[in-house]
C-alpha cells in the first residue's frame, strides 16, 4: 500500500551514529507513513569563536595539549562532518536496499549548517515529527560533548528517543505511569524486539481498564523521581525507558538529569 504521509525523523548526530535496529523501531510509532530521515551535523560556532581568543589550549585525555588554532578547528569540524555524512549515506542505503517494509517508502537527506549547536537543532525539530539523538557515551578529548546539548531537545512536544549506546543492551522496555497510549506503544515496542515489559506506576494508582498489559511486570514506587526511575531501570535490565508527555512532573527539567543516571535509551511521547 502506498502513502503521501511522512514520518519525518530529525537524527542529531553526536559521536555516535543512529543505531539501524532503533531506527527501525521508530517506524513503529506509524507504521502506515513512508520514513523520510534527516541527518544533521552543525559546525559548532562557538567553538569556532573560542578558537580565536588567545591563549585556549585543548587538552586530550592522553594528556596532549593543542592550541585552539581556528583553522584546525574548521578543519577538524569539516572532516567529522564528512565522515558523519558517509555513515548516514551508508546506513540509508542499507535500509533502503534491506527488501523489508521500508523499500519504496524512505527517503533521506544530510545537511551541515553552521551555528549555535542547541539553536540549529531545536530549529530542525520544528520541522519534524520525530527526533531521534544518538548520544555517545565516549568523548574525544575534552571539547563539550554534544550531547549534553541535545539533551534541551526534550522539550520538544513531539517524540523524542534519546539512545544511549550501545542499543542492543538489555532485556525489557520500561513505561513510566497508567497513561493509556504510553503502555500501549511500550507494549508494541517490547513485542517487536522481544524483550519483557515493566510497567513503573505510583502505588495506590488505579490503571485504565485493560492496563497494563498481562504480560507487564509490575512496580508499585511511593515517589516517581529520578532516582526511583533509575533503579527500576537498573534492577530490569532496561533498554528503553519510555515516559508519557502528560504528566505531573516537569520531564523538560527531570529527563535531563535522568538521562545521566539511566543506563539505557529514553522515548519521550508527544504532548
Amino acid at each position: 500500500m502506498t502513502t503521501d504521509r511522512e514520518l519525518r525523523v530529525l537524527v542529531a548526530l553526536d559521536n555516535a551514529l543512529p543505531n539501524e535496529r532503533a531506527l527501525r523501531l521508530l517506524t513503529l510509532l506509524d507504521r502506515s507513513a513512508a520514513l523520510a530521515l534527516t541527518g544533521l551535523f552543525v559546525e559548532d560556532e562557538d567553538l569556532l569563536r573560542a578558537a580565536t581568543l588567545p591563549g585556549l589550549r585543548e587538552i586530550s585525555l592522553t594528556g596532549q595539549q593543542l592550541s585552539l588554532e581556528p583553522e584546525r578547528i574548521a578543519r577538524d569540524l569539516a572532516q567529522a562532518a564528512a565522515s558523519a555524512r558517509k555513515a548516514f549515506d551508508d546506513l540509508a542505503s542499507h535500509l533502503a536496499r534491506s527488501g523489508d517494509s521500508l523499500t519504496g517508502r524512505f527517503r533521506h537527506r544530510f545537511v551541515v549548517a553552521r551555528g549555535r549547536i542547541s539553536e540549529e537543532f531545536h530549529r530542525a525539530a520544528e520541522r519534524c515529527d520525530v527526533v531521534m539523538v544518538t548520544r555517545g557515551l565516549r568523548a574525544t578529548g575534552l571539547r563539550p560533548r554534544q550531547g549534553r546539548t541535545f539533551l534541551t531537545l526534550v522539550s520538544q512536544p513531539k517524540p523524542v528517543l534519546i539512545v544511549n549506546e550501545p542499543w542492543d543492551s538489555g532485556t525489557s522496555v520500561v513505561v513510566v505511569g497508567n497513561d493509556q497510549r504510553a503502555l500501549e506503544t511500550a507494549a508494541t515496542l517490547a513485542r517487536a524486539d522481544d524483550l519483557r515489559l515493566v510497567v513503573a506506576r505510583l502505588a495506590g494508582t488505579t490503571p485504565p481498564a485493560g492496563t497494563p498489559p498481562e504480560e507487564a511486570e509490575l512496580h508499585e514506587l511511593e515517589d516517581l523521581t529520578e532516582d526511583t526511575i533509575a533503579r527500576v531501570c537498573v534492577d530490569a535490565d532496561a533498554r528503553l525507558l519510555v515516559v508519557p508527555a502528560g504528566t505531573d512532573l516537569d520531564w523538560a527539567e527531570l529527563l535531563v538529569s535522568l538521562m545521566d543516571k539511566v543506563p539505557c535509551s529514553l522515548l519521550k511521547l508527544a504532548v
